[in-house]
């Protein structure tokens, strides 16, 4: 699905058990975030090992190859776009296991960490966040206008619910909303278990 500005969301990816992708050059910007599975990522030179949590930042014209190592499929979320910025000149890879926590003293109660950023060659503004939102919580309601414009994609298995404008949704695994820079839609996360955190990739 593309948006007016040009931002494809493929939700869901999957690469079979013991399959391999050709090595590829493509003329958009990729990233992409292993929410199943294990797998490796090259570039005909080097590799790094994918399991869940680990986000590729692929910029355009770069080669890159994706293999399953393991008897299950390796599943992303997949972003594409055309850059905004100039882009970095190699692919970039992150376990999120690893990152720190960042962002403190928001409006919301999650966890946030900084996955990929203007430092990466993004856009002075875009930026990829795994956004923890802890059981039984609820993110503070708000709207953005001009200049902020938000996808939430949820990682984690099982349902969430979402406030949207003034509708309540129910948000499957690797599905995906997005908050226009209106200033009319509010938009909140809810976890309305006792027991599970919700993982979200923030956009």
């Amino acid at each position: 699905r593309i948006d007016d500005n040009g931002l494809a969301l493929l939700h869901r990816r999957h690469r079979g058990p013991r399959n391999k992708t050709m090595l590829t050059a493509l003329p958009d910007q990729y990233m992409f975030y292993v929410t199943s599975g294990q797998g490796r990522l090259d570039d005909g030179t080097q590799f790094w090992d994918l399991r869940e949590g680990v986000a590729a930042l692929i910029p355009p014209g770069v080669q890159r190859r994706f293999t399953t190592t393991s008897a299950e499929p390796l599943t992303m979320v997949m972003n594409v776009w055309t850059p905004a910025a100039p882009p970095r000149a190699d692919i970039l890879v992150r376990d999120t296991s690893m990152l720190p926590y960042c962002e403190e003293n928001a409006h919301w109660n999650n966890f946030s960490k900084c996955i990929f950023g203007s430092a990466d060659g993004l856009f002075r503004n875009e930026r990829f966040y795994l956004v923890l939102l802890p059981p039984w919580a609820m993110s503070e309601p708000h709207m953005h206008g001009e200049g902020t414009e938000e996808v939430w994609t949820k990682l984690s298995p099982g349902r969430a619910v979402v406030l949207l404008g003034s509708e309540i949704r129910e948000m499957e695994q690797h599905s995906a909303y997005l908050v226009p820079p209106t200033g009319v839609t509010q938009h909140a996360n809810l976890n309305l278990s006792k027991g599970d955190t919700q993982a979200w990739l923030y956009m």
